[in-house]
């Protein structure tokens, strides 16, 4: 008997347990909850447009107003998470961005509408570096691809379901009754997480000495890497956070010459302004320019956020196939993500030949899709070039990106005010995009992963 049980030790220590997955999952649930705050208006804007008086021009400033918030949070919400961990930083910030999103709820004016959607952004500016720094702990390195995948695609699931349950639940319990309901979420996310999760793999519980071993892999002298029991390549070295790097000031400074950090944060301006305009405008861009009912806009708007993540995934295993069938990153993080958006500018330009909304939606949808590769290789390429300052570099893009997306939704506003008062085209709104998405295709195709933007040195990726 005593034999027996040996065995069956034996053949369970053999086995990774599977705490990976259910952090992924937290992170998936983050993404979720801080997209239906973060989107809830788009879908909310001509119903709240008409019960304050706001103009087109108003009511851009108002949605811009998030990414405000956001932008200036992105490089202190990186630091919070190195300064407190990933646990109690996530954490807190959903809390906060909650307590935020209640304010939305109360706000009576277009300017109290406008500071407490900054302050929503500012909650959530964090929340995506800290969780590049999870995966980074979680995940060896030939899986952070369809791991970045996760919460990537997740973003467009929480726009999918804020375009969609918040015009159902209007109606309902009002749009300030919504935003109430998805502060609830945030609330209840914050204490579950702060209660379950642990920084790094060796301190939680429920993991066993197999799922470290693939997580984290053996080290010290002659150990490189480490091989799991499902195949797995660990990544050999000790998680980023526990490497020993240069400070975060010289860090900043180095980026700040890097060629590669500026086309870096060139890609994650374009990709982000075009973006943003699926979860601002484009809404409104339909009932306008198709002529629908504010319901069949909201629900037909769902078709591109739902690219984006049929997109994630697929680039999310597409970026780890290309590296391990090639071996060569640019062709797994740039020479991919080039391609995408390529595709996507031009489905936008051949969407304004289709006069059908149905058919033009789902032309715009396809080429969200290939949009929505792109999202994975920026979460891989930042771990690759980021010599252990991941959080920080994340930041930084990410920081550069919301410039984007919070000039999106202000130039739009201006240029649907233009085509209303001189009776232009409204083609002129997939022209820009089609624009910009060729530009981020132009950042990626100059970008080198493979060359750390803080370190100065050629770096594998990691």
């Amino acid at each position: 008997m005593n034999h027996e049980a040996g065995l069956l030790l034996d053949e369970e220590a053999e086995r990774p347990s599977r705490v990976r997955y259910v952090v992924l999952l937290a992170l998936a649930m983050a993404a979720v909850i801080s997209y239906l705050s973060r989107v809830a208006l788009a879908p909310a804007a001509s119903t709240i447009q008409s019960q304050m008086g706001l103009d087109d021009r108003e009511m851009g400033y108002v949605l811009g107003g998030f990414f405000l918030g956001y932008l200036w949070a992105q490089v202190p919400g990186g630091w919070l998470g190195d300064r407190l961990g990933a646990r109690w930083g996530l954490a807190l910030l959903s809390l906060l961005w909650s307590i935020a999103t209640i304010g939305t709820a109360l706000a009576d004016s277009a300017t109290s509408l406008w500071w407490t959607r900054a302050a929503v952004g500012f909650a959530q500016g964090g929340v995506f570096p800290i969780s590049a720094k999870v995966i980074t702990a979680w995940f060896p390195v030939d899986r952070r691809g369809i791991a970045g995948a996760v919460p990537t695609a997740c973003m467009s699931v929480g726009s999918v379901l804020a375009n969609g349950l918040t015009v159902l639940m209007i109606p309902v319990i009002g749009w300030r009754g919504v935003f109430h309901v998805y502060a609830a979420m945030g609330i209840v996310w914050a204490v579950l997480f702060g209660i379950w999760y642990r920084n790094s793999p060796r301190e939680h519980s429920g993991t066993n000495e197999a799922e470290r071993t693939l997580i984290l892999g053996q080290w010290g002298p002659g150990r490189k890497s480490a091989k799991s029991h499902d195949g797995t390549i660990a990544s050999g070295e000790e998680p980023a956070s526990e490497v020993p790097a240069i400070s975060t000031g010289r860090a900043l400074t180095t980026m700040a010459i890097s060629p590669g950090m500026w086309a870096f944060c060139g890609q994650s301006f374009f990709r982000a302004f075009g973006y943003a305009f699926f979860i601002t405008w484009f809404p409104v861009y339909l009932e306008r320019s198709r002529g629908l009912r504010i319901e069949d806009a909201g629900m037909l708007s769902m078709g591109p956020l739902f690219g984006v993540v049929v997109g994630s995934f697929l680039g999310g295993y597409w970026v780890d196939l290309i590296l391990r069938r090639t071996g060569k990153p640019w062709l797994s993080r740039s020479g991919l993500s080039a391609g995408a958006l390529l595709v996507c500018s031009l489905t936008m330009l051949a969407a304004t030949w289709i006069h059908d909304p149905m058919g033009a939606v789902f032309l715009i949808t396809i080429g969200t899709l290939f949009f929505g590769i792109t999202g994975p290789t920026t979460w891989a390429t930042t771990m690759d070039i980021a010599g252990g300052h991941t959080a920080t570099v994340f930041a930084v893009m990410n920081m550069a990106g919301n410039f984007g997306a919070m000039a999106c939704p202000v130039v739009v506003g201006y240029l649907f005010e233009e085509i209303r008062d001189t009776g232009g085209e409204w083609e002129l709104v997939l022209y820009l995009f089609s624009v910009v998405y060729l530009a981020g295709a132009i950042c990626w195709l100059v970008l080198d992963p493979t060359r750390s933007v803080v370190n100065r040195i050629r770096s594998k990726p990691s």
